[in-house]
């Protein structure tokens, strides 16, 4: 079903930790609040690019709850729920909306092979158990699962709670569940890089984790692109296309992320174990491009 109220630029946020491995609350506040400060639409805490999935409850409880401090109400904070299996998903999607979260962010089940149909009561299952809408997030080039576009309409028509989805397939899959969606629900764009071209297709907003350090420049293509001007979104993305490159280039996500965080201000904690600082050819390249752009912390 349709909800106008989580369109725009999702920034997937990023999780600070301290020496012991807890949640450092504090900067995942200050994070929080950078973002928000710079002009992004919604929230996303504790997904990939919070490390989900080598968190413990406890650790995502923590992340959600620092997150929604931080937003104090300003734009609304989501939750990602990204377990192989419905018996943990069910599990962390309460805590989730327990935490403070609006909304969730769900993969589909992974590892087992699943049917469309067996898609489907995942997500129905999901929907009986929580209060909060759901936004599915296909991503078939990370989990190999894929949600086909008649699937996803199926459940934004018949299930009330699923309201949109997070589509990282190709571009052609990309294009046919805006098609087949319509004004069931909502597409949104899970490419950085595509992001402009996806919103003038159809996509109602995007998970951006690149404006976990471009806040405001993904807040105006955003714009620029949902007004239909394509030149300068166009433009836009080109100005910061290598430094966006680079957020995901070498080195483990989002390692190199929070290293371009560090560089202009930003705390983010102690490096935990399996993320580790980007090489040293991904700390020049990022370095440069910040401090061609302007960026780097005085």
């Amino acid at each position: 079903m349709r909800n106008p109220k989580f369109d725009g630029v999702m920034t997937a946020l990023c999780t600070m930790y301290n020496k012991d491995g807890s949640v450092n609350s504090g900067m995942v506040k200050a994070h929080t609040n950078f973002c928000i400060e710079g002009g992004v639409n919604t929230v996303l805490a504790s997904a990939g690019s919070g490390q989900y999935v080598n968190m413990t409850a406890r650790q995502r409880e923590d992340t959600i709850k620092a997150v929604v401090e931080g937003a104090a109400g300003r734009v609304p904070v989501l939750a990602g729920v990204l377990d192989a299996g419905l018996g943990q998903a069910l599990e962390n999607a309460k805590r989730a909306e327990g935490a403070g979260a609006e909304a969730l962010v769900v993969l589909p089940p992974y590892y087992v092979t699943v049917t469309q149909e067996g898609i489907y009561d995942y997500y129905a299952a999901l929907a009986q158990a929580v209060g909060i809408p759901i936004i599915v997030y296909n991503y078939p080039g990370r989990v190999l699962t894929n949600i086909l576009p008649e699937t996803l309409a199926k459940m934004m028509r018949e299930i009330p709670s699923v309201i949109g989805v997070k589509e990282c397939s190709d571009y052609a899959q990309f294009l046919n569940a805006v098609r087949l969606i319509g004004d069931d629900g909502a597409v949104f764009s899970g490419s950085d890089l595509a992001f402009a071209d996806q919103v003038l297709a159809g996509a109602k907003g995007g998970v951006i984790a690149a404006s976990c350090v471009l806040p405001r420049e993904y807040a105006e293509i955003y714009q620029l692109a949902k007004a239909g001007d394509t030149q300068r979104a166009h433009a836009l993305i080109f100005q910061y296309y290598a430094l966006v490159k680079g957020l995901f280039g070498n080195g483990m996500h989002p390692s190199p992320l929070k290293y371009a965080m560090q560089l202009m201000g930003q705390e983010i904690g102690e490096w935990i174990t399996p993320v580790r600082e980007p090489d040293s050819a991904t700390k020049e390249l990022l370095r440069g491009e910040l401090e061609k752009h302007g960026m780097l912390a005085k």
